[in-house]
């Protein structure tokens, strides 16, 4: 019994998007602790902050806490490629998401090899590679008391800052016996005080630890009160965290003591409410209150100097018009609220404001106000109930991503994106669109393309034609029954998609329209209502490396043996009604990965494999021979008594097959006479098989017997296997004749099968010889039976000597 190799598969494509988490649901901590929001404050300080090498490694940081997870496996956001670097900057935190399983395992999607050498590095990767292109390092290293101060940790990075980690302390004075004398007012440190009780923190100050604090952390710690005193003389305090604490107010009297403060992170704090004096005065960059419990804020609730702000993950109604005067915000989280209008309440002269999020709301409409943001880079307004744009995207030239999955959008017009020219990203997915009007030609420098779960019937590649820069389309869960291609006119596409997604839709013919593609890498048509695939569908995709036409109603890959794909490396054909293969993969040269499970295929031709040779086509070995791998899970040709001699025969062309099957007892399978050119048991009823192959073979017991013969003395005589072979012959060739016969009346006119003269008489030639050799065989053997009937006869009608010599003396 083979054991077939499961396919690798990735979880899909991680990808950056910027998300604020499910609705109502507080931020998670990771295994390491750190939530959401006190990482985005984090950052924000610490990208203002650092220079030289830490900004480099500051601006690949990836932070990921949990978002929405998208059904799609394509990226939600494709990476920008201009002004990635202030973008980056500017914004506090990267969500990475994930596909949804359900979509996953109906699509294995992509293409393993294309996806790992295509996927994007690991952070680490990226900032060593970087780094060691610019010749620099970081260097951090323990200081000097690392030991002494155990259990709490201590590090010192190349600015001279030290960063202090005392987490789970009994007490603050627990952390004072373990720091004092140990650092004076001229060591910068970074304090953080994590999981700990504080409890005593209230009667005490953090003048005792004799340092200069920078930055300092109080996350988990169930702090409520606090009393000012505390915090005298912080100020050098540039970072300040208090999130995840039970403070259920915001505590405005510290303010005064920490002066410097740019950075303020009270994320999931319990607040209730804003009001004017929460932070009068406070000259605050960076302010985040993501995950707390606010309903109201008054007006000019906010500092006007603030650049960034968060206030997802609340219960507001109504923003009250307290952002109208932020005019210095650089970027806005209002995500997973219950906001329902827009109109009025964005800052009125925002001009450097890059990016908004207001995803899982129930906005309605876009504000006009969004016309004025000319320097708006990316825009999320997923999880809404927006029903059109009404053009109010299509003034913002610097826009390079827009989120607008899960809403009620169903008509798109070319003024929605009029001016767009830069917009790299467009997520339309989960919405009503029925028709793409010409909407995407102005977007010349569009990469990502994704409106899977729509409500298209037809897609025309009119619509991007000219759009050189679009690499990756997903089209996917429409119910797309028509794929029209370019114009007959139109001698150049200017089309360069390398990966496109047609699955779950209901396409019956491909009609060519995919023909002019050449540099398309991956094209998936699984889950689709295809029959055939002609030679025309498939010409011109000189760069396919994956195809997937899996979970469709095709019998036959043998029009693909006359396309030629040169780099065609994996083919998905599984969930069909496949039975022979003869020359199929004729036209795929280097093919390496085959998956043709629970299909019903009876037969492999010898010649399957004889014109392809794995080679591989990337990484380390690249150019390299190997083998080619057939999955024939749940097959009923791994149920052949000749599947020895079947794997035999494949690994003579470098080829191995794969596979599990569940068959019958073997005194219970079916026996059947086979051609030459095929391996496997091949059924009599099999359609697809020539006329003189698929000849009708009459039992043996009904085969007529000769009179002339005497009848062989074994149970099943060698000449009715000559008769049998010799009335095949006649039949192959009657069966033929009809045929010709056939053709020559419309009335019965039928598809005449693809003989290969010069094969056939090299058959017929060899069928013949055989039955000669059993003929002369039969005659010998028919000789001596007729000597042992002649020697037993002799013997009955010989009489004994004395018997007849009595009958003589008889009167």
């Amino acid at each position: 019994m083979l054991t077939k190799i499961p396919h690798q598969e990735i979880g899909g494509a991680v990808v950056n998007e910027y998300s604020g988490g499910s609705p109502k649901s507080e931020a998670s901590v990771g295994a390491t602790g750190r939530s959401k929001s006190s990482v985005e404050v984090e950052e924000c300080e610490r990208r203002r902050s650092v220079s030289g090498p830490q900004q480099i490694v500051a601006m690949l940081h990836v932070d990921v806490p949990r978002g929405h997870r998208s059904r799609d496996t394509w990226p939600a956001v494709a990476p920008s490629r201009t002004a990635r670097s202030s973008t980056q900057e500017n914004l506090g935190a990267t969500v990475v998401t994930q596909s949804h399983v359900d979509r996953h395992k109906a699509n294995t999607a992509l293409d393993f090899r294309e996806r790992a050498r295509s996927a994007p590095m690991t952070v680490t990767a990226m900032s060593a590679l970087l780094l060691s292109i610019l010749g620099l390092s970081v260097g951090v290293s323990h200081c000097p008391m690392w030991k002494e101060i155990a259990p709490c940790t201590c590090r010192t990075d190349s600015t001279k800052l030290t960063t202090v980690h005392c987490d789970k302390m009994a007490s603050y004075d627990q952390a004072v016996r373990l720091l004092e004398g140990h650092f004076t007012p001229a060591d910068r440190v970074f304090l953080k005080m994590s999981f700990s009780k504080l409890d005593d923190l209230p009667h005490r100050t953090f003048k005792e630890l004799n340092m200069s604090i920078e930055h300092l952390k109080l996350n988990h710690d169930s702090l409520g009160e606090l009393e000012g005193d505390t915090f005298e003389g912080l100020t050098k305090v540039l970072f300040f965290s208090l999130a995840d604490n039970p403070l259920g107010k915001v505590p405005e009297h510290l303010w005064k003591r920490m002066p410097s403060v740019r950075t303020l992170d009270l994320g999931r704090t319990r607040i209730k409410s804003l009001t004017t004096s929460s932070f009068k005065d406070f000259p605050l960059q960076c302010l985040v209150l993501a995950g707390n419990f606010i309903s109201q804020m008054d007006q000019d609730s906010f500092p006007r100097q603030v650049q960034r702000l968060h206030i997802g993950r609340n219960s507001l109604k109504t923003l009250n018009k307290t952002l109208t005067n932020l005019s210095d915000l650089n970027w806005l989280f209002a995500n997973s609220n219950e906001l329902t209008d827009l109109e009025g309440e964005l800052p009125l002269d925002a001009k450097n404001l890059k990016m908004i999020h207001f995803s899982n709301n129930k906005i309605e409409k876009l504000p006009q106000q969004l016309k004025s943001l000319t320097e708006l880079e990316s825009l999320f307004f997923q999880y809404n109930q927006i029903k059109s744009l009404d053009g109010t995207l299509g003034k913002a030239r610097k826009l390079m991503r827009v989120v607008l999955e899960h809403n009620h959008i169903s008509t798109l017009t070319r003024e929605d994106f009029a001016e767009n020219e830069i917009l790299e990203s467009l997520i339309l997915s989960h919405n009503h669109i029925t028709t793409l009007n010409n909407s995407l030609l102005n977007l010349k420098n569009l990469n990502f393309l994704n409106i899977t779960d729509n409500r298209l019937t037809e897609f025309s590649f009119q619509e991007i034609v000219g759009l050189q820069e679009l690499k990756s389309i997903d089209l996917s869960y429409n119910r797309i029954k028509t794929l029209i291609g370019p114009a007959t006119n139109l001698v150049e596409w200017n089309i360069k998609l390398t990966e496109l997604k047609l699955d779950h839709n209901e396409i019956e013919s491909l009609d060519g329209a995919l023909s002019g593609l050449p540099e398309l890498l991956r094209l998936n048509l699984s889950f689709n209502k295809l029959r055939r695939i002609s030679p025309d569908d498939l010409i011109g995709l000189d760069q396919l490396r994956l195809l997937d036409v899996s979970h469709n109603y095709l019998t036959t890959l043998e029009e693909t043996s006359k396309t030629f794909l040169p780099r065609l490396e994996e083919l998905r054909a599984s969930h069909n009604h496949l039975t022979i293969l003869e020359r199929d993969f004729h036209g795929l040269p280097v093919l390496c990965h085959a998956d043709l499970s629970n299909n019903q295929i009876v037969a492999l031709g010898r010649d399957l494999v004889s014109k392809t040779r794995c080679k591989i086509g990337h990484g380390v070995h690249e150019g390299t021979w190997d083998t080619l791998k057939i999955y024939l899970q749940d097959n009923p040709i791994l149920c052949d008594a000749a599947l020895p001699e079947i794997m035999s025969s494949m690994e003579i062309n470098h080829t191995r097959i794969y596979g599990v099957a569940h068959c019958a007892p073997l005194s219970e399978q079916p026996v059947t006479s086979k051609p030459n050119a095929f391996l496997g048991y091949i059924p009599e009823t099999t359609p697809s098989l020539p006329a003189a192959i698929s000849a009708n073979h009459r039992p043996l017991e009904q085969e007529n017997e000769p009179n002339n013969r005497l009848k062989p003395l074994f149970k099943t005589s060698a000449y009715e296997a000559i008769q049998l072979r010799k009335n095949d012959l006649e039949d192959a060739r009657k069966a033929q004749d009809q045929a010709v016969d056939l053709t020559q009346n419309d009335q019965y006119r039928v598809e005449e099968p693809k003989i290969d003269p010069v094969k056939q008489e090299k058959q017929l030639s060899k069928l013949a010889s055989e039955i000669e050799e059993l003929r002369t065989r039969v005659e010998e053997l028919a000789s001596q039976n007729q000597i042992l009937l002649d020697q037993q006869m002799n013997k009955s009608t010989e009489k004994p000597p004395n018997e007849g010599l009595g009958e003589n003396r008889k009167p």
